[in-house]
């Protein structure tokens, strides 16, 4: 099945709920969608790559220009704005796009000038009117989906390229994992340019029809008052920001009271940050595991099964 599927049938349903949040703006089932169909059809008058780039924050844009990609029939390609010049140059020339999707927020605080494909910002794009109709395009499993490359920390990034099938895959063995409900809300801080960000904070949530809130930087004290105004049930980091918002002094207990599930990965979670999080905040985080080529979870200890130093069977 292709990936997008779900995601419409769950953008008609909830055209009139809020799916998505982020620094700037909610997004509705009908803006999500509404936005979708206006880059498809953008997508089809500047590209005849079959790759469309996209260099976003983490944000509901990311999800709305990825989700534009598989209406036009095209793979999404988020590229890593951290990267020097020379790297994000490398990998744009790489991936074979002549289409990136941008803002020019993130330009502005990036310093990145992208070189050869052309250039949109998403601020310049009309999302005004009634948006273009079209049939979705319509996708084997074995079709690329995304191509998202590896961080190059042994050599230079490389791309994995995932299916249809791989996507639709995992989030349905993280739903079915982790049972996954509309009544779920996620906060996502990690970036959507990395597979985790992109399969368990945007596919999962867009499929499922839960809610996501999407921070575009870290910042704890921030992340901690998101807690407290979203009142998110999940939560996915890396064990150094479960340490920085050990720091934050006013963090409280009740901030974290709805969270039923809170997963480190990326590296092992020591004992020390472990144990003062749970200490203070009541909060048991799990350890889970995978990497790009997955797509990327193989494996997620769920409270339920909770062991120290393992990330399950």
């Amino acid at each position: 099945m292709s990936v997008h599927w779900p995601i419409l049938k769950t953008c008609l349903s909830r055209r009139r709920q809020t799916l998505l949040s982020d620094d700037r703006r909610t997004y509705t089932g009908r803006d999500l969608l509404g936005g979708a169909l206006y880059i498809a059809q953008l997508i089809e008058e500047r590209s005849s790559s079959p790759v469309v780039g996209g260099l976003l924050p983490t944000s509901g844009a990311t999800a709305m220009a990825a989700l534009g990609a598989w209406l036009a029939g095209r793979a999404f390609c988020p590229f890593n704005f951290l990267l020097t010049p020379d790297e994000l140059d490398y990998v744009i020339r790489d991936s074979e796009t002549d289409l990136l999707l941008t803002s020019d927020l993130l330009l502005q605080a990036t310093g990145h000038d992208p070189r050869g494909p052309s250039v949109v910002k998403l601020e310049d794009v009309s999302f005004k009117g009634f948006p273009p109709l079209r049939w979705p395009a319509v996708r084997g499993e074995d079709d690329l989906a995304v191509l998202l490359y590896t961080s190059g920390t042994s050599g230079r990034p490389k791309g994995v390229m995932l299916s249809h099938g791989n996507l639709s895959s995992n989030v349905r063995q993280c739903v079915e994992h982790v049972h996954f409900t509309p009544d779920d809300t996620l906060l996502g801080v990690l970036p959507q340019f990395h597979s985790f960000g992109l399969t368990v904070l945007t596919l999962l949530p867009m499929t499922v029809g839960c809610g996501a809130v999407y921070s575009a930087r870290f910042v704890p004290q921030q992340i901690v008052r998101m807690f407290r105004k979203h009142r998110p049930t999940v939560f996915v980091g890396i064990p150094s920001m479960y340490n920085a918002m050990l720091s934050v002094k006013s963090a409280k207990a009740e901030d974290f009271a709805s969270v039923r599930i809170a997963v480190s990965g990326g590296e092992p979670l020591p004992d020390d940050v472990a144990k003062r999080f749970k200490e203070r905040f009541g909060v048991t985080i799990a350890e889970g595991y995978g990497l790009t080529e997955t797509a990327p979870v193989s494996n997620m200890c769920c409270p339920t099964e909770y062991r120290p130093h393992t990330v399950g069977r």
